[in-house]
This record gives structure tokens, sequence and C-alpha cells, in this order.
């Protein structure tokens, strides 16, 4: 009975959602509201994203959760506004409501990579500037996660395992969503081929502490073969809290994959690995991987298949098997994302979770 009450759900969504989906007719980037075009040089942006989810079974207990995202952003581009070469400023704040999912779920890698604690706050503050094709720097607020351990393909998932690698936020605490913090970062080489490095405050949670109570290092190293597809990311971070009692460090490593399909570039298979060995850490290894579909029909702009598992300490592992599919709306103005997550012994101690969800992205202005 419970399958077939699950099959009747899904299906019963398809048939709601279908009627509304309409294919975007070319790339112009759309918007909800058709306000006059900003400045050359001067760029604006307004988004909302906004989850729902059932847990219908297992976790720690039944029940629907939501999340809220409201976004937006201000960039300038000093090149394109005619004052200096090379510069870009970036400014982003952000509000953030969420019922908070995982507690319903019970799982480590948080189902949802919007959930967050409540409040409205700067998301970003940086200027980079770039010293002819290959030197660039970067200084402000930032989300690490925007520039280190990035994958690609897999940002179609809600999972947030799909985001940052769960071996570095779940071990310590890390600059990334919804702590993004003070840093400071250099690019040497092109974008197809690449070193980055970063040091970020190792408790981003307050700001006003700059690197007093800790300070974290990456370094990444970044391949994109332009002919075949390929994407290849290495890199490994290492933490370390002197002013904390008693004094921590903790270090770790982590690989990205992407290759498309020789024959088919609209079909991506992606890849991700990582490690943290220190004795505390609740993530020691993590591997996740899946396949996703892009340009598939007017009425379905992307598909994937993702798999995910975090091998918890003193516990089972936890896995997460996600299925997900993106529908536009309103020529490419909006998103609806039907969401569907298998867990598998979420935290390494509850029961199997399965988790129905919807996703809307709009892209207000």
């Amino acid at each position: 009975m419970q399958k077939c009450r699950y099959k009747a759900c899904i299906v019963t969504l398809c048939f709601v959602l279908a009627p509304f989906a309409h294919a975007k007719q070319d790339d112009k980037p759309t918007r909800l509201l058709p306000l006059p075009s900003p400045t050359e040089g001067l760029s604006f942006y307004l988004g909302w994203d906004a989850d729902l989810f059932y847990v219908a079974d297992g976790g720690v207990k039944r029940g629907y959760a939501t999340d809220s995202l409201i976004s937006a952003g201000l960039g300038l581009d000093t090149d394109a506004l005619g004052w200096w070469q090379g510069g870009q400023f970036a400014f982003g704040v952000q509000a953030i409501a969420s019922t908070h999912p995982s507690r319903y779920a019970g799982d480590l890698q948080a189902l949802s990579n919007i959930a967050g604690p409540n409040r409205r706050q700067v998301s970003e503050l940086w200027y980079s500037q770039a010293f002819g094709q290959s030197v660039l720097l970067r200084a402000g607020i930032m989300d690490l996660n925007r520039f280190f351990d990035v994958n690609d393909t897999a940002t179609l998932f809600i999972n947030s395992s799909y985001g940052i690698t769960p071996t570095i936020p779940s071990n310590v605490p890390t600059a990334t969503y919804p702590d993004s913090a003070w840093g400071l970062m250099a690019r040497f080489g092109t974008q197809q081929s690449a070193w980055r490095v970063g040091l970020f405050q190792g408790d981003p949670v307050d700001r006003s502490s700059a690197l007093e109570r800790g300070a974290m290092l990456i370094a990444e190293r970044d391949w994109i073969a332009s002919n075949n597809g390929t994407r290849i990311g290495i890199g490994a971070w290492y933490r370390h809290a002197p002013s904390v009692a008693p004094p921590t460090s903790d270090w770790g490593a982590y690989a990205n994959l992407e290759q498309s399909l020789p024959d088919n570039p609209n079909t991506i298979l992606f890849g991700q690995l990582g490690i943290s060995p220190g004795e505390a850490n609740t993530v020691p290894v993590y591997l996740g991987g899946g396949i996703r579909f892009t340009n598939v029909s007017g009425a379905i702009s992307d598909f994937g298949v993702g798999f995910a598992r975090a091998w918890i300490r003193n516990h089972a592992a936890e896995t997460s098997v996600e299925v997900t599919a993106t529908i536009p709306l309103f020529d490419g103005a909006a998103l609806l994302q039907p969401d569907l997550q298998y867990i598998l012994h979420p935290s390494g101690i509850y029961p199997n979770a399965l988790v129905i969800g919807l996703r809307l992205h709009a892209a207000i202005y």
C-alpha cells in the first residue's frame, strides 16, 4: 500500500506540472520583471528559491518542511565602465527562512542545499583584480565554494552533498553557505588550466574576528579540456585554530571529475571524492557521483540521477540517492524542480527515509 501511495503522489505531481511547462526559445537571459537593462558594466540580480519537502517514510518523523532563499546582488566591471582594466566588484545580500527538512529526515548530508538559520545578511562583498590573462587576486567576504571544490554538473541536484564535499563542512567550520566569510584568494593560469590558493576565516560565523579564531588554507589545481568535455579539479585544505581550547588542527583533500560522453555532449558524468582522516572527524570519507542529461526536451531542460555516500565515524555509512528534473516556466525566467530522494541509514542510525520535494527557482530581475 505504501508503494502504491508513493507512485500515486509522483504521477499526480507530473500531471499537475506538465501544463505549465514552456520551453525557452533562446539563450537570452529572461526575468519575471521586464525592467530596463542596467548600464553596460553594471549588473543587478534578484532571485528567489523556495522548497517544499515531505518526508513520507522513515527518518526521524514524517512531516512537511520548507526552505526559502531570497538573493539580491550588484556587480561592477571597471573595464566596461571605462575606469580601469581588470577590476570586478560584487555585493550580495540574502534572506534565509527554513524549517529544516533534515530534522525530519535525520540525514547528515543535508537534503536541501538552501537550508540554514533564519537570518538576513551580506552574502558577498569582494573585489577582484586581474593582471593580464594569467593572474587574478580577490579579497573580501566570499563563499569558498564559489571558487573551490566546484562541480558544475552536480549543481543540478538539491541535496547539499553535490555542492562542497561533505568532508569539509561536516568536520570543520567552513566559509561557505550560509556562513560566507572574509577571505583572500589568487588564481594563476587561465580558465582552462589554473592553480587556485585561498586563505579564509577559520570561524566564519563571527566575521568580526577575521583570523583571530583560526584560519583555513586551501589550494586547488584545475584542468579543463575543451576538445573532449573533461574537467578535473584536485585540492587540499588545512585548518588551524590556535585560540580554541585545546588548539585544533585538521586537513583533507578532494577531487572532482566531469566528463561528457564523446558522442553525446548533452550527457555528462560526474564524480566526487573527499577524505579527511582526523580521528574526531564525523565524515572521514565521502564518495559521490551521477549522470546529468541537459537540453532534454522543450518541457524538461535537465534531468539527473545522483548517488552520494558518506562514511560516518563510528556508524554505518549514510547513502543518498536523488532523482530530479527541471521544468522551465515563463520562457525560462523560472524553473520548477520536482525531486525525489531516498536516504539509506540517515546519520547511520535512523530508518531509511523517502523524501518527496519540489523547488521553485525564479529570476525576478
